[in-house]
């Protein structure tokens, strides 16, 4: 059972200047690709305040991130885990707390059913991941209703805000949904600009946004500034190198795909990653008509077509089989 939060998580200092470097700092490695490390900072942040969320729930993050990462349900148990430490925390907090830290209580139980989402997405059940990724908007405006100065509250409801609109489809066209997405990306520029925890984080979301709403330039300058910001993470790669391809550059959309594709080289796991990449290189090569390369690329290939787990092969199936028929030309 878990004892009563302590004082700093009632009196309106929540959260407090040692909360906020260490979250910061496990962002900075995350961005960098130093997710042990990352683990460790929050590991370490949980163990000294075991009552505070915060970390719980960016150690979640972070354990997302990696498997997401290596495109691996790797740390699920644990994954889980925290998010319902969260969960539990949180209540235990919003039964004494001032409105202001109410407000990031709710901001984290927000993010909490977020990552569950995200995770059912990937790994799991798409209609739970709906059911899930709908339901966090309950929780964010309750943390607005607590404390409607609480920034960082901005970057989960602008994230509901584009993603259901993007995602509604049909539900659009029958007025069940409203179109929201230009709410959306004024609600992330707001937390990317003001927040206190989550600029980065909302920036990072803006890329993904941007490259879903066809603003290709945006997009890859967003990302080339992450990538200058975290020089040793490759995870601001992909948007950039999607774009670039999206935009019909595709010499330089190469360029990044070989890039990336040289970080999984060594360490291919479960080869999801390298079969993107070479999907990606082999569409490139062909329309720059470069007959060299593409053959290249067709031959790394070969190395390791037949080692593609059973599941890997279902879910990148359109891709390997046009490898497989470039292969086979």
């Amino acid at each position: 059972m878990f004892l009563a939060a302590p004082a700093a998580l009632q009196s309106g200092e929540y959260p407090d200047e040692s909360v906020r470097e260490a979250l910061l700092c496990s962002q900075t490695l995350l961005f960098n690709d130093h997710f042990a490390q990352a683990d460790s900072v929050l590991s370490d942040q949980i163990t000294v305040n075991p009552h505070d969320p915060s970390a719980y729930l960016f150690r979640a993050g972070a354990l997302f991130a990696e498997m997401t990462d290596r495109e691996e349900n790797l740390h699920e148990p644990l994954f889980k885990q925290l998010l319902n430490t969260v969960d539990t925390l949180t209540l235990s907090v919003l039964d004494t707390c001032d409105s202001s830290t109410a407000a990031w209580m709710y901001l984290f139980r927000g993010h909490a059913r977020a990552y569950r989402a995200l995770w059912e997405s990937k790994f799991g059940s798409s209609v739970r991941a709906m059911k899930l990724g709908l339901s966090t908007i309950d929780e964010y405006q309750a943390g607005l209703r607590r404390d409607s100065t609480v920034l960082d509250v901005y970057a989960g409801i602008g994230s509901y805000h584009y993603w259901k609109s993007a995602r509604a489809g049909l539900l659009r066209w029958l007025f069940i949904f409203k179109n929201e997405k230009a709410k959306g990306i004024a609600e992330l520029r707001l937390a990317a600009d003001s927040s206190l925890l989550h600029r980065d984080i909302a920036r990072s979301a803006l890329i993904w946004v941007y490259l879903d709403h066809k603003d290709y330039g945006s997009a890859v300058a967003l990302a080339e500034d992450f990538v200058r910001k975290y020089p040793e993470g490759k995870t601001f790669h992909w948007p950039m190198a999607q774009a670039r391809f999206k935009q019909g550059q595709y010499a330089e959309a190469a360029v990044v795909f070989e890039r990336l594709r040289s970080f999984f080289d060594t360490a291919p796991g479960n080869y999801f990653n390298l079969v993107e990449c070479d999907y990606h290189l082999a569409r490139c090569y062909s329309w720059m008509e470069d007959h060299d390369r593409l053959r290249e690329t067709l031959t790394r290939f070969k190395t390791y077509s037949d080692l593609v787990p059973r599941s890997t092969q279902q879910r990148q199936s359109a891709r390997l089989n046009y490898l497989r028929k470039m292969v086979a030309r």
